[in-house]
């Protein structure tokens, strides 16, 4: 009970900062207008995708512990959209879709400063954003299909026809959001890292060295690279618990599936911490919004708002908040 207490405590404790910490991000970006990019669209619905996993993961592991739970088909209806948490897990994955799509957007700004190939532009982003939640839905699918309420314990379960086929779906989350989204922005990441710290390019190091470009995108490059490492930690043990739970291997004895939905939580709730940790103009924006005097001393930066990617490297004082570089 101590322990069932204790992380029900942590977990309140993630959601909230999930929500209140992305809903920061989305009114930082949405209230600047110079902050109102291509790739920070990007930003906003990886912030968006986080508030949804937190926002319809609490009836799960909180909300459902306050009240009865109706059964038959009512019951069934509501573990199928609320407390099953299956709309919860339509947001994780279009996180780690976004993610994908910020490291290429990454790759692009820094392997082609000055050309317009893989530069991120507002037609992309309404193909790029529809399509993550449009695949997000799809994949989770087969869990609201097979998702009812067990009259017998009293709770939400996935009742999949054949026992193999939940160690399969788990399996396929695994490799499709896990496994290769990780490959990919291993793979771009260290392309970009050996570009920005290792290798020597006069030409392109005199592009880069212009007013601060250099500077400024290794600490962006430091930020997304933190996110993405944060991601494949908490996801591929959490999704790996899910899996050997189908074979009776329970890593944290009865704990196994909140202990793997807590690091979930905390990878969505990190994000914005992060951000502000690591660019000082994302606090200095954060000071604008509480404190009207505080704006007023902020002075303009050569380092932009943390997860913005800039696509134009002659552009970085006075327009780094427009974009991530």
């Amino acid at each position: 009970m101590s322990a069932d207490v204790a992380v029900t405590t942590l977990f309140t404790t993630l959601v909230i900062a999930d929500i209140i910490g992305n809903c920061l991000v989305i009114f930082v970006i949405s209230r600047n207008r110079d902050m109102r990019s291509p790739v920070n669209y990007l930003l906003v619905n990886l912030a968006i995708s986080d508030i949804t996993f937190a926002a319809f993961v609490a009836p799960n592991h909180i909300l459902k512990k306050t009240f009865t739970h109706p059964d038959g088909a009512i019951g069934s209806g509501l573990c199928m959209i609320l407390t099953g948490g299956n709309v919860a897990w339509v947001g994780a994955a279009s996180s780690s879709v976004t993610l994908v799509a910020i490291a290429v957007e990454r790759y692009y700004t820094v392997m082609c400063p000055l050309g317009s190939r893989g530069k991120l532009t507002k037609r992309k982003v309404k193909v790029i954003i529809p399509g993550c939640w449009i695949f997000a839905v799809a994949l989770n699918m087969p869990l609201i299909l097979v998702t009812i309420f067990d009259e017998i314990t009293g709770d939400c379960k996935w009742n999949w026809p054949k026992s193999w086929m939940g160690a399969a779906n788990e399996t396929t989350w695994l490799v499709l959001l896990a496994i290769i989204p990780l490959i990919v922005m291993t793979g771009l990441y260290s392309r970009v890292v050996y570009t920005l710290w290792f290798k020597r390019n006069d030409g392109q190091e005199l592009a880069f060295r212009q007013k601060g470009v250099l500077r400024v995108r290794k600490r962006v490059t430091l930020s997304v690279i933190t996110v993405s490492a944060i991601f494949g930690v908490c996801w591929i043990t959490g999704l790996l618990i899910y899996i050997l739970s189908y074979y009776d291997i329970y890593m944290f004895g009865p704990a196994s599936y909140a202990i793997s939905d807590t690091m979930f939580m905390f990878n969505s709730a990190i994000n914005p911490f992060v951000y502000s940790l690591l660019n000082e103009r994302f606090r200095g924006k954060l000071k604008g919004m509480f404190c009207y005097k505080c704006a007023a001393r902020v002075q303009p930066s050569s380092e932009p708002y943390s997860v913005q990617l800039a696509n134009n490297t002659s552009r970085v004082t006075n327009t780094a908040g427009a974009c991530l570089d």
